[in-house]
C-alpha cells in the first residue's frame, strides 16, 4: 500500500473498488483503502460495505448513522493511499469544529508500530500524563502487533480466542467432579450460581480499579510498562485479535490466588462450586469480549452490548467498565453520561 501513496485517482476509479476483495472510499477528497480493515470495523463489516467505492465524508458526520469521534479519523488516516484528481475535488460543508476532522488528528509521537513494542516502552521516557493520553488513542494494524523480536518470547504474548475454553473447561469440570464428593447437587448448584454472579462484579471491579488505574499509576517507565502490558496495549490496538483474551499463564496465576482466598472462606465442596462458577463466568467474559470486538449478530441486545463496549474504547475510556452487561455501571454510576 505504501507505494500507492500520493497517487491521484478519479472518482470513477474509486467506485470500482466496492467489494470485500478491494474496498476503497473517499473522505474529504482523500482516498482510503479499507480492504484489510472492514472486517474489524467497530460497527460491523456490513456497514462499511454499503459505502464501498463512495464518498463517506458526510456519512461519517451523520448522526442517524453514527457520529464518528476523532478516534475514528485517526484510525482512518492509517489507510490513506492518495488523493482525488484536481478536476474532481469538491468543497465540503463545515465540520463544526472550525477545521476538518483530519486536521484535528494530532501527529503521532508515541510508538512506532512497525517495530517491536516492548523494547520501545522499556527505553521510553514518557511522562505519565503523555503516556495515558497516547495509549488511549486507538490505532489499527492489519496483522497482530509485534511485542518482541525474539520469537519464543513473542509466542507467549499471543492468545487465540479458542485457547480459553480449551484450557479452562476441563479445569471447570474437574472442580465440579471433586466438589461433588463433599456436597450434594443442590448445594453445588447454589455455590456455582453464587460464583457465576460474583464474577460479574469481579469483572467490573478488575476492569475499573486495576486495568484502569490509569492516572493513578506512578511516574516512570516500569509503571507504564506494567500498565501497557496489562491493559494499555488493548486500548492502543483494540482490534488486535491475539491480544483480546488473557494468556493462560497470567489467568492461572490470578486464579490460584483467588482460589487461595476462597479456601479461607468456604468449606470443601462449596469452594469447588464457587470456583467453578467463577471459572465459568471468566470463560464467558473472555469469549464475549472477543466477540464484542470481532463478532456480528442480528440480535438487538448483543448489538447494543457491542456498541456499549466499543464506545468505551473509541469515545470515553473513563466510563462503561462492564463487559458482559452494564448492570454494575448503572449501580455505581459509571455509565456513559449521554447516549450519543
Amino acid at each position: 500500500m505504501a507505494e500507492a501513496k500520493q497517487r491521484e485517482y478519479s472518482r470513477a476509479e474509486v467506485a470500482k473498488h466496492d467489494s470485500a476483495a478491494s474496498l476503497w472510499v473517499v473522505r474529504g477528497n482523500q482516498v482510503f483503502d479499507l480492504t484489510s480493515f472492514h472486517t474489524d470495523h467497530p460497527g460491523g463489516s456490513d456497514v462499511l460495505m454499503q459505502f464501498g467505492g463512495q464518498d463517506i465524508t458526510e456519512a461519517m458526520r451523520d448522526a442517524t448513522i453514527h457520529t464518528h469521534a476523532i478516534q475514528a479519523y485517526r484510525v482512518l488516516k492509517d489507510f490513506y493511499i492518495g488523493e482525488i484528481t484536481a478536476d474532481e475535488r469538491q468543497d465540503y460543508a463545515d465540520s463544526g469544529l472550525g477545521r476538518d476532522e483530519m486536521e484535528c488528528v494530532e501527529e503521532d509521537k508515541f510508538l512506532d508500530l512497525t517495530r517491536p513494542l516492548v523494547m520501545q516502552m522499556w527505553n521510553s521516557k514518557f511522562t505519565r500524563d503523555f503516556y495515558i493520553r497516547e495509549v488511549h488513542k486507538a490505532h489499527h494494524l492489519p496483522q497482530p502487533a509485534v511485542f518482541f523480536e525474539n520469537r519464543f518470547l513473542e509466542a507467549f504474548t499471543r492468545t487465540p480466542w479458542w485457547v480459553i475454553p480449551l484450557y479452562w473447561c476441563p479445569i471447570l469440570a474437574t472442580l465440579l467432579v471433586l466438589g461433588a464428593r463433599y456436597e450434594p447437587f443442590n448445594v453445588m448448584l447454589v455455590g456455582f450460581a453464587f460464583g457465576l454472579v460474583s464474577w460479574t462484579l469481579m469483572e467490573y471491579s478488575i476492569h475499573r480499579f486495576i486495568f484502569h488505574y490509569d492516572e493513578n499509576i506512578p511516574e516512570g517507565m516500569l509503571a507504564q510498562m506494567a500498565h501497557f502490558l496489562l491493559h494499555g496495549v488493548h486500548h492502543y490496538l483494540p482490534m488486535d485479535p491475539l491480544r483480546l483474551v488473557m494468556p493462560p499463564a497470567l489467568s492461572t496465576f490470578l486464579g490460584l490466588n483467588i482460589l487461595g482466598l476462597l479456601c479461607l472462606v468456604f468449606t470443601p465442596g462449596m469452594v469447588h462450586a464457587v470456583a467453578a462458577g467463577l471459572t465459568a463466568g471468566y470463560v464467558m467474559y473472555d469469549e464475549c469480549h472477543y466477540w464484542l470486538h470481532h463478532g456480528t449478530s442480528a440480535n438487538k441486545y448483543l448489538c447494543q452490548l457491542k456498541t456499549y463496549h466499543l464506545r468505551h474504547h473509541y469515545k470515553d475510556f473513563k466510563a462503561g467498565f462492564g463487559i458482559t452487561s452494564d448492570f454494575w455501571d448503572n449501580i455505581f454510576g459509571t455509565q456513559f453520561v449521554s447516549s450519543d
